[in-house]
């Protein structure tokens, strides 16, 4: 794993529950940062340097848990050596760089896996288990709303840096509900958004508003990291990350998640309902490392390769362009 910092300890937490891996050498540039990581892991080899790392330790992949800006460097470097590629979101820091990456490896035949793992959370693929299954007919309308209390009334975060990230939520958050939207229903046509700066304290928009328009669905995103998210005040601390809504209405039937995690199916003489799923992100993670490892025993392809990556980043950019522009924008005519 190359980069020891916020959030590698719970990526590494991922890997020791997933088969047939483990994560044998750590890389940071901070050397105490990489000490604390090590040691709380027990990794051996650490290294300050990547291409030592790739250069003196026997290894079959590269996990990329750094910050965007050093994804393209780090996952040529990694491909160079032949090595396979699992790189977190949001990947690169422009949609040009992420297309170079992605070129550079198919050309390498080289492996490349993004780490999108909110598509791995139980609860939406029991969405996609039920819409796959026609439970709800035609989907025709979806929404996903996020709130929580992140840039006010302070910002405190283990990832101090996102406060001076000129483009924030959309980015950093939004490229999940985005590539969930496209797990679920496909490929959007057309994109606007509303973007807003509520805190003081950030320098980037923590408010934001997407459309998504397909054939024949209509998509609502709506993001917040200033409100004060809707839960039982008897919640303990960890209970008051809420899911997120997730709402869709079909021609058969609607689906709603409700912050708890419980699922309700309403259709026109039956109600259904599944109990709130517990641990549901820190299954999601093993779940979505397991799959990359089981791609590569299997030599299939991953459902947020490289390739599938760059559509949702259009996403992103296509938000950001709609927001700067006050306009719908086609998407086709970012991915062309």
């Amino acid at each position: 794993m190359i980069g020891a910092g916020a959030w590698s300890t719970k990526q590494l937490a991922a890997w020791a529950g997933v088969r047939g891996a483990e994560i044998v050498a750590l890389c940071d540039q901070q050397s105490q940062k990489l000490e604390r990581v090590s040691t709380l892991f027990d990794i051996r080899q650490n290294f300050t340097n990547a291409e030592d790392m790739m250069e003196c330790v026997d290894i079959d992949f590269v996990d990329i848990c750094t910050r965007p800006s050093s994804h393209a460097r780090l996952t040529k470097i990694a491909a160079t050596r032949h090595l396979p590629v699992l790189c977190q979101k949001p990947f690169c820091s422009s949609l040009e760089e992420a297309r170079d990456v992605v070129n550079f490896c198919l050309k390498a035949q080289v492996p490349l896996m993004v780490n999108e793992n909110h598509r791995w959370q139980a609860w939406f693929r029991k969405a996609k288990e039920m819409l796959v299954s026609g439970m709800l007919g035609m989907p025709f309308l979806a929404r996903i709303q996020i709130r929580s209390r992140m840039s006010l009334p302070e910002f405190h975060h283990p990832q101090e840096y996102l406060a001076e990230m000129p483009r924030l939520i959309v980015y950093e958050a939004g490229v999940h509900s985005l590539d969930i939207f496209r797990f679920l229903f496909g490929e959007p046509k057309r994109v606007y958004a509303v973007v807003r700066r509520v805190s003081p304290l950030m320098k980037g928009e923590d408010v934001a508003v997407i459309t998504l328009e397909y054939d024949e669905l209509i998509g609502e995103i709506t993001m917040s990291w200033a409100s004060v998210p809707v839960v039982d005040p008897a919640w303990s601390l960890e209970e008051r990350r809420p899911a997120p809504r997730l709402e869709i209405d079909g021609t058969k039937g609607t689906l709603i998640l409700n912050g708890d995690g419980s699922l309700h199916l309403y259709r026109d003489h039956e109600y259904l309902s599944w109990e709130g799923l517990q641990q549901v992100r820190e299954q999601s993670r093993v779940a979505t490392q397991q799959h990359f490892i089981q791609c590569l025993e299997d030599n299939e392809m991953f459902e947020t390769s490289g390739s599938d990556t760059i559509k949702t980043m259009a996403l992103v950019y296509a938000c950001y362009l709609s927001a700067e522009e006050d306009r719908v924008v086609d998407v086709d005519a970012l991915l062309t």
